[in-house]
């Protein structure tokens, strides 16, 4: 079954799930932010078709998420480096990463981050940059051309 575009939809919700909407693209994300770079090692972590993998690194070199960097030419052999665009989804697999720890699972969490410098174990939090005050302590709305026609109710928090 082919999936819709969301490309054209007017929501930054929508058009950043067209990039990276799939569990497959997530896990590979995951992965890449963990270091993997090479095809191979993201087939056997991942357990994904070979078929399925080269069309979700093929998307991600298409939308600029990943660069291919060849490192050896016979046979052609290629790293998946990500770019700055796809560093930029590290808050994106953090946060995920911690809303799956809190509501997806009824045991310990396999895997924490901690600071690499010393072992500190760290609980992320997002926060609006200018005031530096968290997001959940902060009454926030969203407003623009994507709510327009709702009905605001004081619970809605975006």
């Amino acid at each position: 079954m082919r999936r819709t575009q969301l490309r054209d939809n007017p929501c930054s919700i929508a058009k950043a799930l067209d990039v990276v909407g799939d569990p497959w693209t997530m896990l590979i994300l995951r992965d890449a932010l963990l270091g993997v770079t090479r095809f191979d090692d993201f087939a056997t972590r991942l357990g994904i078709p070979r078929a399925t993998l080269t069309a979700r690194l093929d998307h991600l070199c298409e939308t600029g998420v990943f660069a291919k960097v060849a490192y050896q030419e016979s046979p052609a052999r290629y790293d998946y480096a990500l770019t700055e665009k796809g560093e930029g989804l590290r808050p994106v697999v953090v946060t995920l990463l911690q809303w799956g720890d809190r509501w997806a699972r009824d045991d310990e969490p396999p895997t924490h981050l901690v600071d690499a410098e010393n072992g500190r174990r760290l609980d992320p939090v997002l926060v609006d940059r200018t005031s530096g005050v968290p997001l959940d302590e902060l009454e926030v709305r969203a407003v623009g051309r994507v709510t327009e026609g709702i009905e605001r109710r004081s619970s809605a928090p975006l």
